[in-house]
């Protein structure tokens, strides 16, 4: 009898140090010596659980049992062993059946609420864990309740558990994270920012403060710095599928395909069958124009979670949707009603804004884009009107006729350099995949080069500000050349460029411009249908698209009283659609190329898209698009009334 009392403690001794082999062997002898020692068994299955030994470690938790029914620790282990066989309904009973012998055990909560969770019965472990807080709050139990209510989609409850355990525990880098996460998913990404990076300097080491925020700055359109945030993480966590699957969603926003390709085979590789990422990967390949592949990886992604936002979002886009994609749309209504983090709900609703105007139904389309609208703009910083004006106003003054002489460079080789501009959704896509369909013409999408050039040039003091000028274009001319030594011209066709040609023209005299310029119902509709990203703070508001669309049409007016004639070519969307052959001339004689009847195949070009036309600009060009506002007159009084004569 006391050899086997001194092998079980012997045992347990090897167990605490976590001489598990050991452990075991001696557990073992002392059930041999006394079989009726159910502690012995007990812990014996508790070791071998931990040498991953399943079907044993419930042989001996259940011989337990057998001697003492009431054993709450050996209830606990096996229901741990069943859950980690798979058994969930088992392991759920057996926690279960351990609370109900002793409520107060935080583990058996704890591994219940996973168990539930695993099961898809979340919401069913809520209660427990809200017994235990009613006698007192604990960080640990708060932070379980907390990742808890994250999994259910209750981000409210979530944020507010995540910052009663931080007011006990404030110095807690899990939780700053954990609460960065649920602010995240609440829309609210400034705030994300700030306990995620708080989180990051606590603990640099852990990887899910440096995700969540490079998630908040990528959803600000924090681009450089969400992609220095994932990095960070992979520093100290090389092996993190999540922020391999993030950083490829910054390379790709920064229009590094080869880079996001690579970085999200690495994270299908660490987590296999995982939907987001093969989401993304199918997001990649529309980029490339792959639609039969992108709409398999994406089916894929929906057959292991049917209702995956990423993967449901993104199959909208692949081609026109029809009648026969009700199953679409009830998954995707469904993914809406479980809750959604809030940019994923915004993303889906304009989805199902699509799917509606493409099976005739335009009500629903349109109610569907102001949601996902709504969305968006609790979760973005508001578009300032004052701050908009002013800031034209500035442009002007700054880069009026005189002030243009006196900064433009004497740089002579600028003529490589091309620039398409215009509203979004304007036709610079179509454009840009006509002209970069031409043999001697690269297409390198939308370069965001003279966004920040704009910052150092308004930073120079006035005596270095034409040199600063003069540098920005050199610098600017030696990126295009790095990235595409050989064509003659290199188009850059970030839309919004056109609040800084005055800039763009001062540093690269020879540089051409191609306008774009639609009927503004349909541009400014069709930008309030898109579900623009944070840089688009106006993009959510008709009124605000009106306004912001003034302020375009003001600069482009300065601009073409003070721009050499030379260099800007006026091109209106539906003269192009008309006859795309003629304008194609046009702009090529523009760029000073010959004609190349190529362009008049510009759907075939293999090419990679990053914008919202991808799909498109891969078709033969259509006129669809010509009056789009029409089938939405009723909803368009605030719109017609903002815009006024310029809709003319």
């Amino acid at each position: 009898m006391r050899d086997a009392e001194a092998h079980y403690v012997l045992g347990q001794r090897h167990a605490d140090a976590g001489r598990f082999e050991e452990a075991a062997a001696t557990l073992k002898r002392a059930t041999l010596l006394r079989p009726e020692f159910a502690d012995a068994h007990n812990d014996l299955g508790r070791v071998l659980l931990k040498l991953g030994q399943t079907e044993a470690a419930i042989a001996a938790c259940e011989r337990a049992l057998a001697l003492r029914p009431q054993f709450t620790a050996a209830i606990g282990n096996l229901a741990d062993a069943k859950r980690i066989q798979g058994d969930l309904d088992a392991a759920i009973e057996g926690y279960l059946r351990v609370i109900a012998l002793d409520p107060g055990l935080t583990e058996a909560v704890t591994q219940l609420a996973r168990a539930l969770l695993a099961a898809g019965r979340g919401a069913e472990a809520v209660p427990y864990y809200q017994r235990l807080l009613a006698r007192g709050p604990h960080p640990e139990t708060l932070n379980e309740l907390g990742s808890l209510l994250v999994g259910l989609a209750r981000y409210d409850e979530a944020a507010r558990c995540f910052r009663e355990a931080l007011a006990l525990a404030p110095a807690d880098a899990r939780l700053h994270a954990n609460l960065g996460h649920a602010l995240h998913c609440l829309g609210d990404f400034r705030a994300s920012i700030e306990h995620s990076r708080r989180a990051a300097q606590l603990d640099p080491r852990l990887a899910q403060a440096h995700l969540h925020l490079g998630n908040s700055l990528l959803a600000m359109n924090a681009l450089y710095e969400a992609d220095a945030a994932y990095r960070a993480g992979l520093d100290v966590a090389p092996e993190h599928a999540a922020l391999h699957a993030a950083q490829a969603m910054a390379a790709r926003a920064l229009g590094r395909l080869a880079e996001a390709e690579t970085s999200a085979q690495r994270a299908l590789a660490l987590r296999p069958g995982a939907a987001d990422t093969l989401a993304l990967l199918g997001s990649l390949a529309i980029d490339r124009g792959r639609f039969e592949a992108a709409e398999e990886l994406l089916r894929q992604a929906i057959a292991i979670d049917p209702q995956s936002p990423e993967a449901l979002t993104s199959l909208a886009v692949v081609r026109k949707m029809t009648l026969a994609d009700a199953p679409w749309q009830e998954a995707a209504e469904r993914a809406l009603a479980r809750g959604l983090p809030v940019a994923h709900a915004s993303n889906l609703h304009h989805a199902l804004g699509k799917y509606h105007e493409d099976v005739g139904n335009p009500d629903a389309a349109f109610e569907h884009h102001r949601r996902g609208n709504e969305l968006a703009r609790r979760s973005r910083p508001l578009y300032d009107r004052a701050e908009m004006t002013r800031g034209v106003s500035a442009t002007l003054a700054s880069f009026d006729r005189a002030s243009l002489a006196a900064l433009r460079s004497d740089e002579r080789d600028s003529s490589r350099a091309v620039f398409v501009v215009g509203m979004p959704r304007s036709g610079t896509s179509l454009t840009e995949q006509i002209l970069a369909s031409h043999p001697q013409v690269h297409g390198a999408g939308e370069l965001l080069y003279w966004i920040y050039a704009a910052d150092v040039e308004r930073a120079a003091v006035a005596e270095r500000r034409a040199a600063t000028i003069a540098q920005l274009g050199r610098d600017y001319l030696s990126g295009l050349a790095a990235l595409a030594p050989q064509p003659m011209r290199v188009i850059d066709k970030l839309p919004v460029n056109f609040r800084r040609l005055g800039l763009i023209h001062a540093a690269l005299p020879q540089a051409r411009f191609i306008h774009l310029e639609r009927n503004a119902l349909d541009t400014c509709l069709s930008i309030y249908f898109q579900g623009f990203s944070a840089a688009h703070p106006y993009a959510t508001d008709l009124g605000d698209i009106a306004h912001y669309y003034h302020e375009y049409r003001r600069l482009m007016s300065h601009w073409r009283a003070v721009l050499p004639a030379e260099t800007l070519l006026e091109v209106r969307y539906e003269d192009l659609v008309e006859d795309p052959e003629g304008w194609s001339r046009r702009m090529l004689a523009h760029l000073g190329l010959p004609w190349d009847a190529r362009c008049l195949e510009f759907h075939r070009t293999d090419r990679p898209v990053l914008t919202a036309s991808n799909w498109q600009v891969r078709q033969p060009i259509g006129k669809g698009s010509i009056g789009r506002w029409r089938r939405y007159e009723r909803f368009l009084g605030e719109l017609r009334e903002a815009l006024g004569p310029a809709i003319s």
